[in-house]
């Protein structure tokens, strides 16, 4: 037990180091990723909107740098997070249920960058949802805090870079027999509730355009990842069904 506290504290350390770094890294990207994102949002813009950007503080540059720099190291660094997880996980698994644990790095590299793609490209519909909220007002102006619009944005970006990283984890529960194709098959419905509740909570804008491009293609790769899963592991004794007809 005292070996495997020390393993999960040593994890950890290496995680925090980790995000340290990017974090290094991110403040002197900063500007650039500013000046990006703020292309982005202002591209969503109505034409009949008046739109200004203006700082709230003299303080608030600051604290908008120190936040996007933890930001862009937790997006740096998020694959190689998920690395020192599942080898965490690793030694109390079977040789077999190791071996998937191999492709988890440029696996979840390649979905959180199409995640984090999907994320930067649904900016402007997203921002453009949002004003249209405030056309309908005559004379109406916006005066936004770059602070927090830019902030938002990155978390949208970090939020489904970290949603397309379910796949991973069912194709890995899927690999030691937690969850197999004939499961889905009876409990399909059940788990696209539980698809679109996942969705719901990771997006922070919580507009629905937001949510329907997140939960669609999770939806295909779900499924794709069980079968997938349940292909490679061909021949195997279906154990999750039978759970469930134990529990039933």
């Amino acid at each position: 037990m005292g070996e495997h506290l020390e393993e999960l504290r040593v994890r950890l350390f290496r995680i925090i180091l980790l995000i340290g770094v990017g974090m290094v890294a991110g403040w002197f990207l900063v500007d650039e990723v500013y000046v990006i994102l703020l292309r982005q949002v202002e591209l969503g813009m109505p034409e009949n909107i008046q739109y200004e950007v203006v700082w709230k503080s003299l303080t608030t540059p600051f604290m908008f740098q120190l936040k996007m720099a933890f930001i862009l190291g937790l997006i740096f660094t998020l694959p190689l997070t998920v690395f020192q997880l599942w080898a965490f996980i690793a030694p109390g698994l079977r040789d077999q249920e190791r071996r998937p644990i191999r492709i988890v790095v440029p696996i979840s590299s390649l979905l959180f960058g199409l995640g984090a793609f999907l994320g930067y490209w649904i900016l402007p519909p997203t921002m453009g949802w949002f004003a249209s909220m405030a056309s309908v007002f005559p004379t109406t102006k916006i005066l936004q805090d770059p602070a927090e619009i830019i902030t938002f944005s990155a978390k949208m970006i970090l939020a489904f870079g970290v949603g397309f990283q379910l796949p991973i984890l069912v194709f890995f529960l899927t690999k030691i027999g937690l969850i197999s194709s004939t499961m889905i098959s009876r409990y399909w419905r059940q788990a696209l509730v539980g698809i679109f509740t996942f969705t719901a909570v990771v997006t922070p804008s919580g507009d629905p355009l937001s949510m329907m491009v997140m939960a669609i293609p999770l939806t295909v790769l779900f499924f794709a990842s069980v079968y997938a899963a349940q292909w490679t592991n061909r021949g195997k004794r279906d154990d999750s069904l039978d759970v469930l007809n134990n529990l039933d």
